[in-house]
């Protein structure tokens, strides 16, 4: 299109210089004119002046002179002629100036030679000019002007030329761009970059591109979805072919029944399925009244049968009735619902009626299914927790009327959770259904069991002697409920335990009864399970003061009331002290240093034993910011609660909390756990335990050998530190059982190649025993008791190493303890050579 523009503006741009020109030309023209007449007329004038002295005398010479210096004057006179009374003089040009513009150009213009002539007197000036520098000068000024326009149309015609290359460009950029996209190349895109248009078609290009591209994704996943689509339409126009098929069968085989009469209620046709349920034989049938053949049981039914079929012979609306007891030819009842209704013409005229009725003794029995389900449970056939409000209202106001005892008892399996997980839930609904046969035998018709659902099972005690009662008929039923499970003929071990709250007459209700029940089944699930556990209104009012003193504790947390001591824990061979335990105390306004065994309990449930986790673990390290620069070696130990330790976020929550500490190394820092708590979830636990390590922590495990330790449980748990129970160590002198196990514990950790460090150490032989023993890390009273911070650094530059340590140091370790004297381990010396 540019291209194409050339020649239009060029005409254009020929037109308004040929315009241009003109006018300029016509005015240049009559300005040099005007200047060419007006410099001829001054010339005169100044003549006239100069010639008038000379001419009264007359001196010739001085008129010579003046007509002379006219020529120099003006360039443009040619001639001067002079005739006077005393002679003639002429000044002629010698060479008149060369003109400096074309001959055609004097043709051209308009401005002719002037001769004046000048009456001075007597005397008579003629002067003859010649137009040569007003012609020069318009000349000059329009081939300046010439010479502008040629360059403006130089650069306009180049502009064109780079706009049309700079669009050429542009245009190949785009159909090749628009190529590769065509071909699928989605994800190409111009560089927005150029002249305005090509930036505004690059972005332009650009956004549909996007659009597109986004189409075509969302096309491309709609074709998917559509094939998937399609291939399920034709899987289900497959099925429905089938189902087709069958319910055309079906409803050949259980099709309604209809019946056809004309205005005489005389029945006109009535089908198979009619013949079926009436019992009568379409021969017999045709031409008998419709009551006769379509017999409802009851009067009231009948009357209302032959009143409804007269309002539908009268033209009226279609009747509808449900649950009639229709009686067949031999005299069974069944129940059907029916719909009568008018035959009409083409033209509305009544010509007879029609009776659609089925079988629907099916679907009352079906709502009396559905009735009984809406109050028992549908896996175990118990009662549900509905029919169990009604039941349970019932016995209570019966207790009270009666006056004797009612046990409410609330059953829940062990650990069902878990073998369900494990073995299926097929398995965990068949052990429910045993579960729920049994309960149902022994309740018999005297007592009342109930599903409220999942595993938990309530049974209702009436009429009870007294508690010796209550607690024999539940010895029975738990002896029966611990029973092995039989499923698929494998046997499943099971237990249940049981909440029991006991109604004697006062003022409870329903609801109060079960809750103490469940507050009941609480208590024997934490005491061991496989138990029953009687409601005590003591313990109740100690689970609110236990709640009363949980929130105390964690207003304490908000209040800053927490403290951390800190114990040594000391290298005996190489007499320096390695680390600190921090060891949490309750700084209470009150009641002065509060210990962790009186409040810790009451929170260790709650996500309150979180909080104080983290507060420990922030505290820890910033005490070991500041005691790096006394001691870099040193490792604190922090005690990490099992609810804590086992949260999902537990790993990220510490990874920043160690951030808020970079000066801190994560390897200065150990945690501690129970050992109980490790094992109650190995893997989860293990898992977490290695994402620490991977940071750079170590693990202890706390108290060992005080739960339920084993070698296996000990190869699967990744600890660095085996931590010695103090109540072993304090009576490994006077006890041999406890010193055996001490070594025991000392000699399996070096079989797993993991450390080992002796709490409870009160005095310098317990020490040089644990050496020989080949345990050299301890902490205990006998080295220091938990500490303020702030009083441990004096503490170490006062502490000396003790001499019987540091000679039990140079002495072989105790190879046996099997020949130890008779006396006993008391008797035994600490440096008798193994």
């Amino acid at each position: 299109m540019y291209s194409r523009l050339f020649v239009p503006i060029f005409v254009v741009i020929a037109i308004v210089v040929g315009v241009r020109y003109t006018l300029l030309f016509e005015s240049e023209t009559e300005y040099a004119n005007a200047r060419y007449q007006k410099d001829a007329g001054e010339l005169g004038v100044y003549l006239h002046k100069a010639l008038t002295p000379a001419l009264s005398t007359p001196d010739r010479a001085a008129l010579d002179n003046t007509l002379a210096s006219a020529l120099l004057l003006e360039a443009d006179l040619v001639s001067a002629r002079l005739d006077y009374a005393g002679g003639h003089l002429e000044a002629l040009r010698s060479a008149p100036p060369a003109p400096d513009y074309p001959a055609w150009f004097r043709q051209l213009n308009g401005l002719q030679p002037i001769n004046r002539t000048i009456y001075i007197g007597s005397a008579a000036l003629v002067l003859g000019f010649e137009p040569t520098l007003p012609l020069a000068q318009v000349w000059r000024t329009l081939r300046q002007q010439a010479v502008i326009s040629m360059i403006n149309i130089a650069i306009i015609y180049t502009l064109l030329g780079i706009i049309i290359y700079a669009n050429k460009r542009m245009l190949r950029r785009v159909a090749d761009t628009t190529t590769r996209f065509q071909n699928g190349d989605h994800g190409v895109r111009l560089p927005v970059a150029g002249t305005l248009e090509a930036r505004m078609l690059a972005i332009t290009f650009n956004n549909m591109a996007q659009r597109v591209q986004a189409l075509v994704h969302k096309l491309q996943q709609s074709q998917a979805r559509l094939s998937e689509q399609l291939e399920q339409t034709l899987q289900a126009q497959a099925l429905l072919r089938v189902e087709k098929e069958r319910i055309e069968v079906t409803l050949a085989s259980i099709g309604d029944a209809v019946i056809t009469t004309d205005l005489s209620g005389k029945i006109a046709t009535i089908n198979d399925v009619a013949q079926q349920l009436t019992g009568w034989t379409e021969a017999r049938a045709l031409g008998m009244e419709l009551h006769q053949v379509f017999v409802l049981a009851n009067n009231f039914g009948q009357h209302a049968l032959l009143k409804s079929m007269a309002a539908v012979y009268a033209g009226g609306e279609v009747v509808k009735v449900g649950n009639q007891s229709l009686r067949n030819r031999i005299g069974q009842i069944i129940t059907v619902e029916y719909t009568a209704n008018a035959i009409r013409s083409a033209q509305s005229e009544v010509q007879g009626s029609v009776l659609v009725f089925r079988d629907v003794t099916e679907r009352r029995q079906l709502m009396q299914q559905i009735s009984w389900q809406s109050n028992h449970d549908v896996l175990t056939g118990l009662p549900n927790r509905a029919a169990l409000a009604a039941r349970f209202e019932q016995e209570v106001i019966r207790a009270r009327e009666e006056d004797y005892l009612l046990a409410v008892c609330l059953f829940d399996l062990d650990h069902f959770q878990h073998v369900n997980q494990t073995l299926g839930q097929d398995i965990g609904d068949e052990i429910l259904k045993q579960a729920a046969s049994r309960l149902h035998d022994f309740a018999g018709q005297r007592h009342y069991v109930a599903r409220l659902g999942g595993d938990e099972f309530v049974l209702l005690l009436p009429e009870m002697n007294g508690r010796a009662g209550v607690e024999q008929a539940l010895d029975r039923l738990m002896a029966a409920l611990s029973r092995d499970y039989v499923c698929d003929g494998e046997a499943v071990s099971m237990s249940a335990s049981v909440g029991v709250a006991v109604y004697t007459g006062n003022e409870v209700s329903a609801d109060s009864l079960l809750r103490h029940a469940d507050q009941a089944l609480y208590q024997a699930k934490i005491t061991g399970r496989n138990r029953y556990h009687f409601f005590d209104a003591d313990l109740d009012e100690q689970v609110r003061t236990h709640h009363n003193r949980r929130t105390e504790v964690r207003a304490a947390v908000r209040a800053g009331e927490l403290r951390l001591y800190y114990q040594p824990k000391l290298d005996m061979r190489k007499g320096r002290i390695v680390g600190m335990e921090a060891l949490l105390r309750w700084q209470h306004p009150l009641r002065g240093v509060v210990g962790p065994g009186e409040f810790l309990p009451i929170v260790e449930h709650s996500d309150v034993i979180v909080d104080i986790g983290e507060w420990v673990l922030r505290e820890a390290l910033r005490q070991l910011q500041v005691w790096r620069a006394f001691d870099a070696r040193w490792v604190i130990s922090v005690n990490i609660a099992a609810r804590h330790f086992q949260r999902a976020d537990f790993v990220a929550r510490l990874t920043a909390i160690l951030a808020e500490f970079p000066d801190v190394p994560p390897h200065m820092l150990e945690l501690e756990i129970l050992e109980s708590s490790a094992l109650s979830d190995i893997a989860h636990v293990r898992s977490i335990m290695l994402d620490c390590q991977a940071l750079g922590i170590s693990f202890a495990l706390d108290d060992f050998g005080t739960g339920y330790s084993s070698m296996s449980y000990l190869k699967r748990l990744p600890a660095d530190m085996l931590k010695i129970d103090q109540s072993f160590v304090r009576n490994m002198l006077v006890d041999r059982d406890d010193l055996h196990l001490v070594s025991a514990v000392i000699g399996l950790a070096k079989s797993f190649g993991l450390g080992v460090i002796a709490e409870g150490v009160e005095t310098i032989e317990h020490g040089a025993m644990l050496m020989r023993l080949g345990c050299d890390l301890v902490q205990g009273y006998g080295i220091a008791r938990p500490m303020p911070a702030d009083d441990v650094l004096a503490w170490v530059a006062s502490f000396d190493t003790a001499p019987v340590w540091q000679a039990a140091a140079h002495l072989p370790p105790i190879l046996s303890l099997h020949a130890e004297p008779a006396g006993g381990t008391a008797q035994m010396p600490l440096f008798v050579q193994g």
